[in-house]
């Protein structure tokens, strides 16, 4: 686990990119790597954490990333591989030896193991696995057989058990022999045929007596998730109960696995950072390091949706041709109403996508949340409706106008928020990410209906404006 591979040196370095000798430190390092001094650039990153070397490696070429990879110790290597951004790390292991990868994931746990492999094509990834030790080849290998993004793909097979039918002494025997190759958390307790019945934490079973029996002090509201629950669903319930750790059970209850809160913690960061990007037509998997032409396709097929909403907004606007024609004021006043619009349905769609992301909107109680925001609306538009419409009337000097625009106001941000709460909560149902396409049908529709509302108002009161 993390806090096991961490340098407690006295000599323990930081590299930071933000800081005023970085690009020089980086000269010195691309110096030296030239020189293949080898003795000087292991003295120079001594104590350094592998996800600074991560940090480094992005101001480096392909080759001298690999020579410098290559003179840190076996267990600096593998953590700086599980640091590395998804797209570096593919290439970066393309150009290791099967021996050299080998090497690494000795000092890994399965969890970890299993995500490096899963970067690996096919080939290479069994002529690794070859190479490691019979048992812990099968381990990764039922491993890699779950779903992605599960319980199971997610989970550590290292962990501390004991029988319920022993006593604390062979309980503190199993943590001293697991300890020496994991962080434990707690004791996971069984029965003879491994089906989890709970858990003994740490500091209850070295205060108890040795010949107690565990069962005596054992707590049976265990947190367990089946092998195929969604990482997503994880890593909420962690973050509801404050779990450090959880099992991971079979289809009979038997203890597989487990889950660490560091594993979750990378979850909820992915997560996050994959609703963002979906909010803006993004791909998930896009980085820095991704080549031009991939993002180029990647976002253009939601840009093309949104082309195709804007001629169904155009096609509104040439309805009133006529109109616009005989009321040019009209034309400059419109994104006014359209673009606060979307601004508000933006604010609803973000804040219905939060509330589905932490579990807390469910279809239980959608409606809760649809009546939230229509309220919200209704206030939003009757505030920036009176002063959207007392601001038109002070500087155009048309009453009429003024109550035109705050009336296509109000009506619209009432819209935004009704079809901002209502769009994610529909996709959601129709198994589809409402982060996706939300504000794209959310701001297609505040656009369609606020020319509507507006250029309809102004063509039916239109003698009053001219």
């Amino acid at each position: 686990m993390e806090e096991e591979r961490k340098k407690e040196s006295e000599f323990r370095i930081k590299i930071d990119r933000d800081s005023d000798s970085y690009d020089e430190f980086v000269d010195q390092i691309k110096a030296l790597i030239g020189s293949e001094d080898s003795k000087q650039l292991k003295a120079m990153l001594n104590g350094a954490h592998p996800a600074d070397i991560v940090t480094l490696f992005r101001d480096l070429e392909r080759e001298e990333e690999l020579y410098l990879f290559r003179l840190l110790p076996a267990e600096d290597q593998a953590y700086s591989l599980i640091k590395m951004e998804e797209e570096t790390l593919e290439s970066f292991l393309e150009e290791l030896s099967v021996d050299e990868i080998s090497d690494t994931l000795n000092h890994i746990e399965t969890d970890e193991t299993t995500y490096l492999l899963s970067y690996l094509p096919g080939a290479k990834r069994e002529l690794v696995l070859a190479n490691l030790s019979k048992a812990a080849s099968f381990e990764i290998r039922s491993q890699l057989g779950f779903r992605e993004y599960s319980a199971g793909r997610l989970m550590s097979k290292d962990f501390a058990t004991v029988s319920i039918t022993e006593n604390v002494r062979k309980g503190i025997i199993n943590v001293r022999k697991k300890a020496k190759e994991i962080e434990i958390y707690q004791v996971y307790v069984t029965d003879e045929d491994g089906v989890l019945e709970g858990f003994i934490p740490l500091k209850d079973l070295f205060l108890t007596p040795i010949n107690t029996k565990v069962a005596k002090i054992t707590n049976f509201s265990v947190f367990a998730f089946h092998y195929d629950v969604d990482q997503e669903e994880v890593a909420n319930t962690f973050k509801k109960y404050d779990l450090v750790s959880a099992a991971v059970t079979d289809d009979l209850g038997r203890i597989i696995g487990r889950i660490t809160v560091d594993d979750v913690l990378e979850i909820v960061e992915e997560e996050a950072s994959e609703d963002i990007l979906l909010m803006a037509g993004v791909s998930e998997d896009e980085r820095l390091s991704t080549p031009i032409l991939q993002s180029v396709k990647r976002r253009i097929i939601w840009l093309n949706v949104n082309l195709l909403t804007a001629f169904v907004s155009s096609t509104v606007v040439a309805f009133f041709e006529d109109t616009i024609s005989q009321i040019v004021v009209l034309a400059t006043l419109m994104p006014i109403v359209a673009g606060l619009g979307g601004n508000a349905g933006t604010q609803s769609v973000t804040v219905v996508i939060r509330n589905i992301a932490t579990g807390d909107l469910s279809f239980s109680n959608w409606w809760e949340a649809v009546r939230k925001e229509c309220t919200i609306g209704v206030l939003n538009g009757l505030v920036l409706g009176t002063v959207t419409g007392c601001m038109i009337y002070i500087v155009k000097g048309n009453l009429v106008l003024g109550l035109v625009v705050g009336t296509a106001m109000f009506v619209n941000m009432i819209v935004a928020s009704l079809t901002g709460s209502l769009v994610p909560i529909v996709l959601k149902a129709m198994r589809i990410d409402p982060a996706i396409a939300s504000s794209i049908f959310v701001t297609a529709t505040t656009d369609v209906c606020g020319f509507f509302f507006f250029l309809g108002l102004a063509t039916v009161f239109a003698k009053y404006l001219i």
